[in-house]
């Protein structure tokens, strides 16, 4: 009999726990609240069927152009399919503390092209697994001004700073250089930065109809 029972209390937690799975794969912040919102893309998302993406909710999209030094192998691809499927769409770099500035500057620039329709472009700035190095806090921030430079430069406009609460804590970068912020926290509204951000990556792993893999899903401040 006790068998049975702890055999059944395995089964209902199973059961909670495929359902707590499935309702966050989906979730989404409220429209009422949130009435812009978009994904994030990249060649680890798979094939993206954008008309099915813009059909599924998707007001803009950003486009991972480049990570440290390396460029992204479905940039164009996904940058096209945008495009064509009528969605606002702008480009991201993810940087690395691992690697040079003006090698990862480099990438960026010959990965995406100069489009005055596009939206601000997005420096992605947080910890990876592969990179261990922890410069100091100047060391960093001469680093992202030396990206921005040439980046904005190139775009004719300031790039928003895509910033996790890790890297925010370790070096404080939204009080030190004044950028759009791009907050992420999942679930829950953001409150780690200096000022107020005017996006909010709520959930990192949002699976919707239409693209291959999960990807990253924001929305826009009101």
């Amino acid at each position: 009999m006790r068998h049975r029972l702890i055999l059944g209390a395995l089964a209902l937690l199973a059961i909670a726990a495929l359902v707590a799975w499935r309702w966050s794969a989906g979730w989404h912040p409220d429209e009422k609240r949130f009435a812009v919102q978009g994904l994030t893309v990249s060649a680890s998302s798979g094939a993206v069927d954008w008309g099915m993406v813009r059909a599924r909710g998707a007001d803009f999209a950003f486009i991972t152009a480049s990570t440290g030094t390396t460029r992204d192998p479905a940039f164009e691809t996904n940058w096209n399919g945008a495009h064509a499927a009528g969605l606002r769409h702008g480009a991201l770099h993810v940087f690395s503390l691992c690697e040079p500035t003006a090698d990862q500057v480099t990438a960026y620039l010959t990965t995406v092209p100069r489009a005055a329709d596009a939206l601000p472009a997005a420096l992605a700035l947080d910890f990876t697994p592969d990179c261990d190095a922890r410069p100091t806090r100047p060391q960093v921030l001469t680093a992202i001004r030396g990206f921005l430079a040439p980046a904005e430069y190139h775009d004719g406009r300031p790039m928003m700073l895509r910033i996790s609460p890790a890297f925010e804590d370790e070096y404080r970068v939204s009080e030190a250089i004044v950028r759009p912020l791009w907050a992420t926290r999942r679930f829950f509204e953001p409150d780690y930065l200096a000022r107020p951000w005017r996006m909010w990556q709520a959930n990192p792993a949002r699976t919707i109809d239409g693209v291959a893999n999960p990807i990253a899903w924001s929305v826009a401040a009101q």
